[in-house]
């Protein structure tokens, strides 16, 4: 991705084109976008969006003529040669029937919108008050871009919200496309040959509804090369990104700017491919919009992807910091503090933005989260109903509903509540992953290995899924598929997280009589407690298995056969193909230190230890008396 690096006219130039836009894109009703390009707007430096860089700004005036000569007079003219007229034409416009400039080449609006203007304004009144049906039918007649836009816009406002109402269960998903599919099949059919680049937006808008994603993916592309501020074409285009490889290619058919570099790094996060190549992005665009709460937010949401909780948590206080009302990635700023076990910050979080707004989506998943953190998840399914009650697309607050139904052992209803978060973004691994849960616990372990791949190819770094994948190999007595599971887990895994698996690997080929490779774990185990302080506790059992191992010529001798009984803790059974593999005799000095330090802890195997040692001990003095 190329830098992102500015000239300071191209940032002036910006700026203005932004303020185009937010006029454009209010006008329309597409307020998520204007708010998005407003705060960006604002993010850029004072410089390069006061005067004189304003488009009205008059210019500089020369002092030197009397200030009352006619040529003053044309030098100075009023404010209003730098606005559009309110009649058809404007001071010093370029000819043309449908749009015009002013002297310093501001665009008019077209000709029908101007003719319309009461029409559209009465019906813009009547779209702010949700009554859709009424503004399609105030501007049936319509022929302005504005005008036709919210026209379309709310025809399809009105079908959506039709069709969920329509729904017979608040969890049924099944019949959501076909009762939307009737209202937006003709009006794509109206749009079709639209050259718009707003109508082109919401042509593929409908495409994306109806669950039709090439053509969806090609709308937006071509609305974005016409309208690159339009951050709602951006991030719906970003949710049918489902890999690197498709990003790679629509990358090189777009225009090099910083809202392809926006819209890279909201599809890298989605993707779960945060690296410090997203954070590099962040920081090239930071250099041009310094104050930009939103890339703030955005490196917090990388290094939370990263698991590196304590520099997201650090990022997401300096987001809160800056803009406290600010409520876009609260719910994954609450998974987070959840997932740390910070009930105490999590509660008074959600006390906040309780009392900032309860009605939003967000703050409701925020207060279900901390619900869940009480162990109540009767009172966060009720919270994460309420947040989709309020959007029914908000991702996070299916997921999370999932989880809570998964708690409670309604399989059933964790599953639906999993199946349309993967409606909404195919690429949520979390609900790929729940679902793989839910069919483990009404014991459909094939449904639940599919799930679990589908949630490892999401996450291929993530430990956790191949884990999750290995246990369930491991229930079928699959070992050698659950072995190359774990084996894959240990590329994800932290310093925590690696000797558990070490430990189970070691078990599985000691259960597959593959002893030499269970050593082999149990030697990286001892030599990972060296360097990062593990406990003596945690490396018992790899310590008495390794001291067996170096015993092996000694556990084959009948005597010491005879001495240990029936075999060791770790079930291993010592062949004398195992005993010659690495020569006649083991490090028995080793083997006496690793059960020196057994003996002489509490650890459950300490018993065995002793017997061990005691075994070893006598074997010496006999071959110290032979001698």
């Amino acid at each position: 991705m190329p830098s992102p690096a500015m000239s300071p006219d191209a940032k002036i130039q910006m700026a203005n084109e932004l303020r185009k836009t937010i006029r454009e894109l209010r006008d329309r009703g597409l307020m998520v976008a204007a708010k998005w390009a407003s705060e960006l707007l604002a993010s850029l430096p004072k410089e390069y969006r006061q005067t004189p860089h304003l488009p009205f700004s008059p210019p500089p005036q020369p002092h030197t003529l009397p200030p009352q000569s006619p040529l003053t007079n044309r030098l100075r003219p009023s404010i209003g040669e730098f606005l559009p007229s309110p009649g058809l034409g404007s001071f010093n416009a370029e000819a043309g029937p449908s749009r015009g400039r002013t002297m310093h080449g501001i665009e008019l609006e077209e000709e029908d919108d101007i003719i319309e203007e009461d029409e559209f304004q009465l019906a813009r009144g009547y779209f702010d008050l949700k009554e859709y049906d009424r503004v399609a039918w105030v501007l049936k007649e319509a022929k302005g871009s504005r005008a036709r836009f919210l026209r379309y816009y709310s025809m399809y406002l009105s079908a959506d919200r039709k069709a969920q109402e329509a729904l017979p269960h608040f969890l049924d998903t099944k019949e959501e496309r076909l009762a939307l599919y009737p209202a937006l099949s003709p009006l794509i059919s109206e749009l079709k040959d639209d050259k718009d680049p707003y109508l082109i937006y919401l042509r593929g808008l409908c495409y994306m509804r109806l669950d039709r994603k090439p053509p969806a993916v090609k709308c937006l592309m071509d609305s974005v090369k016409l309208k690159p501020y339009n951050w709602s074409a951006w991030s719906q285009m970003a949710q049918l990104v489902y890999s690197a490889d498709m990003f790679i290619t629509m990358k090189e058919e777009l225009p090099s700017s910083c809202m392809l570099t926006f819209f890279a790094i909201s599809c890298m996060l989605d993707l779960h491919t945060a690296t410090d190549l997203v954070s590099n992005m962040i920081k090239e665009l930071l250099e041009i919009f310094p104050s930009s709460v939103h890339l703030k937010a955005q490196r917090a949401m990388g290094y939370y992807h990263m698991r590196d909780f304590e520099t997201a948590e650090k990022e997401f206080d300096a987001v809160q910091k800056a803009d406290p009302f600010r409520m876009e990635e609260v719910d994954i700023y609450s998974n987070m503090l959840y997932v740390m076990n910070k009930q105490a910050k999590l509660g008074k979080l959600a006390h906040e933005y309780a009392e900032i707004d309860r009605n939003r989506a967000e703050v409701c998943c925020l207060i279900g989260n901390y619900y869940s953190s009480r162990a109540d998840h009767t009172k966060a399914i009720t919270y994460f109903k309420r947040s989709l009650m309020l959007n029914r697309e908000y991702l996070p607050a299916w997921t999370l509903m999932g989880h809570e139904f998964v708690e409670l052992k309604n399989s059933h209803a964790a599953i639906e509540a999993y199946r349309k978060a993967i409606d909404v973004n195919a690429k949520d691994y979390r609900a790929w992953y729940g679902l793989g849960q839910a069919y483990e616990l009404l014991d459909m372990p094939m449904y639940a290995i599919e799930y679990y791949n589908q949630a490892t190819s999401l996450r291929p770094y993530d430990c956790r899924m191949w884990t999750a994948l290995a246990t369930v190999y491991e229930n079928l007595k699959r070992l050698p598929d659950a072995i190359l599971a774990h084996t894959r887990a240990l590329l994800g895994a932290d310093r925590l997280q690696t000797p558990t698996i070490l430990l189970k690997l070691a078990s599985l080929h000691t259960t597959l009589n593959q002893l030499s490779k269970a050593i082999s774990y149990h030697r990286k185990i001892l030599a990972l407690g060296d360097k990062s302080g593990l406990g003596l506790s945690d490396m018992a059992s790899s310590y008495l298995a390794v001291a067996e191992w170096e015993m092996r010529d000694l556990m084959l001798s009948s005597s010491s056969v005879s001495a240990l009984g029936n075999g060791n803790s770790n079930g291993m059974d010592v062949d004398k193909d195992d005993a010659q593999e690495e020569g006649a005799r083991g490090d028995w000095a080793l083997a006496s230190q690793y059960l020196e330090k057994v003996a002489g802890s509490n650890a459950p195997q300490r018993d065995k230890a002793e017997e061990l040692l005691r075994a070893l001990r006598l074997q010496e003095a006999r071959m110290a008396a032979a001698l």
